[in-house]
């Protein structure tokens, strides 16, 4: 009798799991995971993987490898990392994860395991045609980013993909974002990863501008990198997202009298798709929820860098701290892209989860009917049950490869 529940158990089991989507069943398995239950975690995982077929992306392959491994099973966890070598996804910065992975610690003894991490590396330095380029310069710094070429044909267009989350930007974000980028560089475009001046030490309009120096960049190169300079689309997510909204909606203000000849090109682009946004600072959640003088509520979200204006003194040659209300008030509406809205601004695609408990939803809502208002193209997707990270936004993510092609024409 024993025998035959234990039959039917893994039956109805087998079929609950055949009903479910691919999503519901990666969900599941990361419910398993934190309930410890490490072989059931990876056999739902694996479902999910075997679900999609090729489409599944490499982050569940992870995901099916630590289970294993934490389950005490090298063979299978293995196994799975032998399937993930043979990825023309994976990325150095996976391969350096994986490596330093705690969850992968049982397997370090393994005499499989130092050879599987060397084939790894060599596939993923193969998988991607990078270079590193320098940006711009300011305070004795380089400012860089990432160029993405696509190992096939060339469709001209690219994408910028601001760097930032929560306001930080650095080399090890762009290093992450390698592997996200082939769904852009898979369809031919090049893709530049850009990095800039980060908080606590630069602020909100400091990064604008950096933005703003990219696209300059870029677009005063265009010949060199064999791409047309007038497809440009913008992407980031959360801060980035701000931040790429910010230079869409900007007005155009070209130096034409500017020394460095980069800053005499126009800083615009023709296309905007974003995850998330922060889009008006004085309006944060509910009417006159101002974010820009809510110091502490700023500390705690560990962002107060970023508000931390600072402005030129050049009588004593040093940047002042900007302590008056109405001051910080004004530049956190200057550096809000709602303000900046107009009929000639380019198209805009937005996804935000309707769980997000970083950025309210109200955020990306607001801004949508501004667009709506003045009549620029739009598309909005409110994600149902989506909270504030990439992966909830799948699989609508994927469509930005689609906006970006049909509006940079």
């Amino acid at each position: 009798m024993k025998k035959l529940l234990i039959i039917l158990f893994c039956f109805f089991t087998t079929q609950f799991a055949f009903s479910q989507s691919a999503e519901q069943l990666y969900k599941t398995g990361d419910s398993l995971l934190k309930e410890k239950d490490y072989k059931a975690a990876a056999l739902t995982f694996e479902k999910g993987i075997e679900k999609e077929g090729k489409d599944a992306e490499l982050n569940w392959q992870w995901k099916a490898a630590n289970s294993w491994a934490l389950a005490t099973d090298a063979e299978k966890a293995m196994k799975v990392l032998e399937k993930i070598e043979k990825s023309d996804k994976i990325s150095p910065a996976d391969v350096n994860a994986i490596e330093a992975d705690k969850d992968f610690v049982s397997l370090h003894s393994d005499k499989k395991w130092k050879s599987t991490i060397e084939e790894l590396r060599e596939k993923a330095n193969s998988n991607y045609n990078i270079e590193e380029l320098i940006y711009g310069r300011k305070d004795g710094i380089a400012l860089t980013m990432l160029h993405l070429k696509p190992k096939g044909n060339s469709n001209e267009k690219r994408v910028i993909w601001v760097m930032a989350g929560s306001w930080y930007s650095s080399y090890q974000q762009a290093e992450r974002s390698v592997r996200p980028s082939s769904m852009y560089l898979d369809k031919g475009f090049n893709v530049f990863l850009v990095i800039l001046g980060s908080q606590p030490r630069y602020a909100i309009p400091d990064e604008i501008n950096d933005v703003k120096r990219a696209v300059r960049y870029i677009r005063y190169n265009a010949d060199k990198f064999k791409i047309d300079p007038n497809k440009f689309g913008i992407h980031g997510g959360s801060a980035g997202g701000h931040l790429s909204l910010a230079v869409a909606m900007a007005d155009e203000n070209i130096d034409t009298a500017a020394n460095d000849p980069v800053d005499r090109v126009s800083s615009r682009v023709q296309a905007a798709a974003v995850l998330y946004p922060p889009t008006d600072f004085m309006n944060w959640g509910v009417t006159g929820g101002n974010m820009v003088n809510a110091g502490d509520l700023l500390k705690g979200a560990g962002v107060y860098g970023a508000f931390d204006y600072r402005v030129w003194n050049n009588k004593t040659r040093t940047f002042d701290f900007v302590k008056d209300t109405s001051e910080r008030n004004k530049m956190g509406r200057e550096s809000s892209p709602i303000y900046a809205i107009s009929s000639d601004d380019p198209p805009v695609f937005i996804i935000h989860g309707d769980a997000d408990k970083t950025v309210p939803i109200q955020q990306s809502e607001i801004f949508v009917a501004k667009l709506k208002e003045v009549g620029v193209q739009n598309k909005f997707i409110i994600k149902k049950g989506g909270d504030h990270n990439p992966n909830d936004m799948m699989p609508e993510l994927k469509d930005f490869v689609d906006w970006f092609d049909k509006n940079l024409k």
